[in-house]
């Protein structure tokens, strides 16, 4: 049985799933600070994908960890970015800020001269131990399973299928956004992503749309929310004329 911890004292304050989503990236945090990984902006940071959170938290939602998530960003517990090597690549990166970090004595990394741990006041039991191996941050900490995305190679998008998604989407971020977040979770389930499937995908999209930019937006949110490799149109529902521009001579 899987079980799932989090700190009172952050759960007073911001809400028990959003403690235990802290707890979670607590985990990375220490583990990656340890190895020296992931540093930005003086910073130690963690990454996953939408899908894998998802796999990480199954009583989740898609759209209940980014209500979480937005929760912490506001309260400013936690500190969004983008650090991947790959521009396409809009996955998010996750850092604690101060507070939450001296709650888990990670406020700073850890420096290890002659076999000591130089570290915040109340991380001094973990430098009591006076080892310098990289798992002695983590073991202090009795965290939740570790998130199965970062640590393994990730799936990538060919270029080919970047050019018809940019091509698609064009300007509008949201829509690159949200074509992103189905692209994830198709990767996750391990679905072909071949440009016959990706345009068939798309045509999908125009069809049950109508070309309603909003409702294509909603299509997209309702597959991502579920985890379903494409969209689908709502029980009962027939697809909408597809809207028609008129120039007027």
């Amino acid at each position: 049985m899987t079980e799932y911890h989090f700190n009172g004292e952050l759960a007073q304050k911001y809400g028990i799933p959003e403690a235990v989503f802290l707890h979670a990236l607590a985990f990375w945090v220490a583990k990656n600070q340890a190895n020296g990984k992931h540093l930005h902006d003086g910073r130690t940071w963690t990454y996953n994908t939408r899908a894998a959170w998802v796999k990480l938290f199954p009583f989740w939602t898609a759209k209940q960890i980014r209500r979480i998530t937005d929760h912490l960003v506001e309260e400013k517990a936690v500190l969004t970015g983008n650090f991947s090597e790959d521009k396409a690549d809009r996955t998010l990166w996750y850092a604690l800020a101060d507070p939450i970090l001296e709650v888990y004595g990670l406020l700073a990394p850890t420096i290890c001269l002659n076999g000591q741990m130089h570290l915040p006041e109340r991380a001094q039991p973990i430098a009591q131990t006076g080892n310098c191996n990289k798992e002695t941050v983590t073991n202090q900490l009795y965290i939740p399973p570790t998130p199965q995305g970062e640590g393994r190679k990730k799936q990538e998008i060919s270029p080919e299928i970047k050019a018809i998604l940019s091509e698609y989407a064009g300007a509008d971020g949201a829509l690159a956004q949200a074509l992103d977040g189905l692209m994830e979770i198709r990767m996750a389930k391990k679905a072909v992503n071949s440009e016959t499937a990706v345009r068939q995908l798309l045509k999908r999209l125009d069809k049950f749309s109508g070309g309603d930019r909003m409702h294509k937006l909603a299509l997209l949110e309702e597959a991502t929310t579920n985890s379903w490799k494409t969209v689908y149109l709502p029980r009962g529902e027939t697809p909408p004329q597809r809207k028609e521009v008129r120039h007027v001579e």
